[in-house]
């Protein structure tokens, strides 16, 4: 079946209270994919950011978000009056700072009505325990050490002196259990809404990070997971060599898998995180798909990548076990940059779908983007949230690689470009389309760019949607570009 859905995090959503949520701001976006025929939303990773706001560095790979827990739902569920809500505002870009100045005296306040919750509250904690204690214990232990990372803190925590867990389990017994409680209202409003979605005839699409960050409770719980030295500093850490975009590479630091320690207990880790993501997600995106069949290694303390070299990944060892284990999961493989045959023997033989990003069609100029021969398997973007928007990367374009895509995608002098080459996308022969809605607005960089990959700056991951852009012009637009090509 040929389908189409629209990429869009939560973030991104027009929320009431500096961020997108869970609430009524969701469940409009989801309606307006009802109205415009799209089958696929697709989100970025939902764990806890850190420094930086990136959901691609997470302090749990299980755990959730609390940015997008929706105060508005509390109030209907009787968890906070009304007079306890900010007062609504919006903002240009996601305001991060009022998210964790002000949420947490709120879900205090919620936590002492934690009865109204009850059976689903104690059902969650039995049924996420593997995970979840040791989260709840990491978050408290970073709030006694000024939150300083875990290979920072004082030997009995560092190592997890069995002794020093008992002691935190008594003592701070409350706010192991408040912890788990946060998590758990995320947990209630985003079950709700995927049941919302799927009577909709919606999919929700999730992301899920290959690696974890050093700093995570993923990595203090599970150290042997990894390759650590006895002082639990990282042997190696990941990233990719260096290209035509990046010439020092890519170092994003995160420690290595020690996949021969995982292959002894049958990647347990990973077939659990797999598994936890699909009680969420109905398709799943696993990224840098490559790392998997080989993945670069970066001597640890290197300032840049350049040092790098290969080493063999887990290979279709990992995948054979997942897809048994999590039979007729819907997985998509993020199977971008330098692919070796290797990479592509391990794609088909897994059965995933790929991606082709129009951006990246171009390649170095030389070659306009392909007319056919896409993977009917494959799914098409327009671009993802480290490309340009469509606009600025059109509009950047030197003239002679710009009347390239006017000739392939025939537009014409008052054409909007970013709307024929959507429509060139939709045509394709691949079973799947998704276009970022910025894609769809016509934003420029400065507007709606989600991230530019290797930079830190405030403007990354803090995109926001208003109201008005989800116009019934726009979701008509949608749903004929669909229904003429055929999908839905």
């Amino acid at each position: 079946m040929r389908e189409a859905g629209i990429l869009l995090h939560i973030t991104s959503l027009p929320g009431k209270y500096g961020c997108g949520s869970l609430g009524k701001c969701a469940y409009d976006f989801v309606d307006f994919l009802k109205r415009s025929n799209q089958h696929i939303w697709q989100i970025l990773p939902i764990g806890p950011t850190s420094y930086g706001d990136s959901p691609y560095s997470a302090l749990s790979n299980f755990g959730f978000n609390y940015y997008f827990i929706d105060l508005d739902l509390l109030v209907k569920d009787g968890l906070l009056d009304k007079e306890d809500l900010p007062k609504p505002f919006e903002c240009k870009r996601v305001d991060f700072n009022s998210l964790t100045e002000n949420r947490f005296k709120l879900f205090h306040k919620a936590y002492q009505k934690k009865d109204i919750y009850l059976d689903g509250f104690n059902e969650f904690k039995e049924k996420e325990a593997y995970w979840l204690h040791d989260y709840a214990r990491f978050t408290v232990l970073k709030g006694m050490h000024d939150d300083k990372p875990w290979y920072m803190w004082y030997d009995d925590w560092k190592y997890r002196n069995n002794n020093s867990l008992m002691w935190l389990d008594n003592e701070k017994w409350y706010d192991i259990d408040f912890t788990k409680f946060v998590q758990y209202l995320f947990y209630k409003q985003f079950i709700d809404l995927r049941k919302y979605a799927n009577k909709k005839g919606i999919m929700i699409m999730g992301d899920m990070p290959i690696y974890c960050a050093h700093d995570s409770s993923d990595v203090w719980a599970h150290p042997d997971n990894f390759q650590l030295n006895p002082d639990l500093t990282p042997k190696a850490v990941a990233g990719c060599p260096p290209d035509f975009f990046s010439p020092d590479g890519q170092l994003w630091g995160n420690p290595l898998y020690d996949w021969d320690k995982m292959r002894t207990n049958n990647y347990n880790f990973w077939v659990m995180r797999v598994k936890h993501s699909f009680e969420l997600f109905d398709i799943l995106r696993i990224d840098h798909f490559r790392g998997f069949e080989g993945y670069y290694s970066i001597p640890y303390g290197d300032d840049t990548a350049k040092y790098g070299h290969w080493e063999t990944g887990p290979g279709y060892d990992l995948f054979k076990i997942i897809n048994k284990e999590c039979k007729n999961a819907k997985i998509v493989a993020e199977n971008l940059g330098f692919l070796t045959p290797g990479v592509h023997k391990l794609l088909k033989k897994c059965g995933y779908p790929g991606m082709n990003i129009f951006q990246f069609e171009l390649g170095n100029g030389k070659n306009a983007p392909i007319k056919k021969g896409f993977k009917e398997n494959n799914i098409f973007y327009t671009g993802t949230h480290d490309n340009q928007t469509l606009m600025s990367f059109y509009n950047d374009l030197e003239s002679k690689y710009k009347k390239l895509i006017d000739d392939v995608c025939d537009i014409k002098f008052n054409d909007k470009p970013n709307l024929k080459i959507i429509e060139y996308a939709m045509k394709t022969n691949c079973d799947t389309v998704i276009i970022p809605i910025q894609d769809y607005l016509g934003l420029s960089d400065d507007i709606g760019r989600m991230n530019a990959p290797s930079t830190i700056s405030k403007s990354n991951w803090s995109y926001i949607s208003r109201s008005y852009n989800y116009t019934k012009e726009l979701s008509d637009y949608i749903k004929n570009i669909t229904k003429m090509t055929n999908r839905g």
